[in-house]
């Protein structure tokens, strides 16, 4: 089968529509507040400014600057800086991974409902992508005999991503181990899609797959626990030496390496981790309990898990009701973006994502608006 273009991306082309909008206030998003240049720099000492503006900006090495990935290893006990490679956003990654590992023929399993370049670019490339469902009364989690029932002599990729992408569903460390178990006994890489796994919200992060596994590849990203996604850098984390290097001769097709600049302030954010992170979580913690109060007030017509991980949340509207166009109505009349769950996929029409990982004002505004529009929603449902 030849390849061909990906289908339109949903989630991103609802973004493009909206999200730069004057006036919109978005609550669509899955990252955190964002800090500015200014803000990071006075993280790294009274030289940092003048060491930045004094960074070249020939390129850079494809794998990355030893800096960074000394920054990127730590957050992976027991990798060095070997085990990195550096890519333009997780979304590079993810495309590197299908592209160098998947042939017409092959097949790769990824959970349902997903980010969506998780599986269509594999479409694209001819191979198969095999649904793992996941299931609200199993609480967003994948089932690891499910998962066994899918694969075969041919799957290459296994992709998962928790906390989860949109739901905010996470994995114990037994729970990531058994899938990574299951994966190798099919000789499968597992991805673990950890662009959201140092925010947890209850408890302490599940340990990288990184850790459990050395056939395993973990895919990170500046974007969302430290809101730097104006950056674009990602990375793969892997123990296997050889896959990076295989990565890497496919990368020379897309990217060939990331910008120097923003390898430079990527490494300022991982070196301050701490202090950037701690506000954040604790404004999301804030944000995600006046919203559980707003679902507490909507008397059992609005359904949700509360998430465990990441900085966005599903909620369910009353049966029969679609999102889809009730969050264009908020958009285009009330300057309010969240994001349908139709952009998964039409099987969670009825579900839709807002992101809390944003400034309390922002959000307490946002609050203020969605809630009477919930009202007349659900008074119409009733």
């Amino acid at each position: 089968m030849a390849a061909r273009t990906p289908q339109q991306f949903r989630l991103e082309r609802w973004f493009a529509e909206f999200e730069f909008v004057a006036g919109i206030n978005n609550l669509a998003g899955s990252g955190a507040e964002s800090p500015t240049t200014a803000e990071l720099l006075a993280l790294d000492g009274l030289d940092a400014q003048a060491r930045y503006l004094a960074t070249g900006l020939d390129c850079v090495e494809s794998a990355g600057t030893p800096a960074l990935r000394t920054a990127i290893a730590a957050l992976h006990p027991g990798l060095s800086p070997e085990h990195i490679l550096v890519t333009t956003g997780a979304s590079e990654a993810i495309l590197l991974l299908q592209w160098a590992l998947l042939v017409p023929g092959d097949n790769m399993v990824v959970e349902d409902p997903c980010y969506q370049s998780h599986a269509k670019i594999a479409t694209a490339l001819g191979a198969e992508a095999r649904r793992l469902p996941l299931r609200e009364e199993h609480g967003w989690r994948p089932d690891p005999h499910a998962l066994r029932g899918l694969l075969d002599t041919r799957t290459r990729l296994v992709f998962i991503n928790h906390p989860h992408n949109p739901t905010g569903s996470t994995l114990d460390e037994a729970q990531l181990a058994e899938l990574a178990g299951v994966a190798e006994e099919a000789g499968a890489i597992l991805v673990s899609d950890e662009v959201f796994r140092p925010i947890a919200l209850d408890g302490q992060a599940t340990p990288s797959v990184t850790a459990l596994s050395g056939q395993a590849a973990a895919l990170g990203d500046l974007s969302k626990p430290w809101g730097l996604g104006g950056l674009r850098v990602g990375w793969v984390a892997c123990r296997g030496t050889r896959l990076l290097a295989r990565l890497g001769e496919v990368r020379d097709y897309t990217t060939m390496c990331t910008s120097g600049p923003a390898e430079h302030l990527a490494a300022i954010a991982l070196r301050h981790s701490e202090a950037l992170l701690t506000p954040r979580l604790a404004n999301a913690r804030a944000n995600l309990a006046d919203l559980a109060a707003l679902v507490d007030r909507a008397e059992g017509l609005l359904r949700w898990q509360r998430p465990g991980g990441g900085y966005s949340a599903w909620l369910r509207l009353p049966d029969g009701e679609k999102a889809a166009p009730f969050c264009r109505r908020l958009a285009e009349r009330r300057s309010l973006l969240l994001l349908p769950g139709s952009v998964f996929g039409e099987d969670y029409a009825g579900y839709l994502q807002i992101g809390f990982g944003g400034g309390r004002s922002r959000f307490l505004a946002g609050l203020a608006t969605l809630e009477p529009e919930l009202a007349t929603l659900c008074a119409t449902e009733g």
